[in-house]
């Protein structure tokens, strides 16, 4: 297939500069592959569409285009990724492009963790009094990808991933552990320690950050 071919099948209606432009023209570049093929041919576009990708990089932002635009559960408006996971919960990423590393994705909005996930829960981690709840703090999880050398297409694949598990939400926002401030002694829910210091008067210590930054006074 030439370059010619695949420009034939482009919609010319689409917004130049979003992702689902950057979507599109991958599959048109790539159709002329099997359908469960890697995508390895990268679309020749001018600077002023997407953005510039690196040689390097672009064998991880063809992956992750690949799942955007194969997947049933996956789809794509303007620069907004749409999934909905394996228990049928829908959830978006916003303002994707190729600059993008870090998403806040939401996990659950209610209190309570449906019934099925904390029996899930229990079983991967033993019974903990995380599994039942998630406070507003840990309604929203940070995914994204550490290494900036790292293509971060590959960090939007193995986000989107996590996004159509649905559990693996679940796995990072219960785990947190009841903790109260030294100085003031006001106590609130802090990420990691799973389930430790529930009991009451056996929360982790720690210094809140209101505390740290004002005069303690008796």
């Amino acid at each position: 297939m030439t370059d010619n071919d695949a420009w034939d099948d482009v919609n010319w209606d689409l917004d130049f500069e979003s992702f689902e432009w950057m979507v599109h023209l991958a599959a048109c570049f790539n159709r002329h592959l099997p359908p469960n093929a890697p995508w390895t041919v990268w679309p020749d576009w001018s600077s002023d569409m997407p953005g510039y990708v690196v040689d390097d990089h672009r064998p991880g932002w063809l992956s992750a285009l690949r799942l955007v635009h194969s997947h049933p559960r996956i789809s794509v408006k303007g620069n907004t990724v749409t999934m909905t996971d394996s228990m049928g919960t829908a959830r978006a990423l916003e303002d994707v492009d190729v600059s993008s590393r870090w998403w806040h994705v939401d996990v659950w909005s209610g209190w309570n963790v449906p019934l099925e996930v904390v029996a899930a829960l229990d079983a991967r981690h033993g019974p903990s009094p995380s599994h039942t709840f998630i406070p507003g703090q840990m309604e929203q999880v940070c995914l994204g990808i550490e290494d900036d050398t790292t293509s971060y297409g590959l960090g939007l694949a193995a986000v989107l991933q996590a996004m159509l598990d649905g559990m693996a939400l679940f796995e990072r926002a219960t785990e947190f552990h009841a903790a109260r401030c030294r100085f003031c002694r006001e106590t609130t829910y802090r990420q990691g320690l799973r389930g430790q210091g529930f009991e009451p008067g056996n929360e982790v210590v720690f210094a809140c950050g209101s505390c740290m930054r004002e005069p303690v006074t008796n």
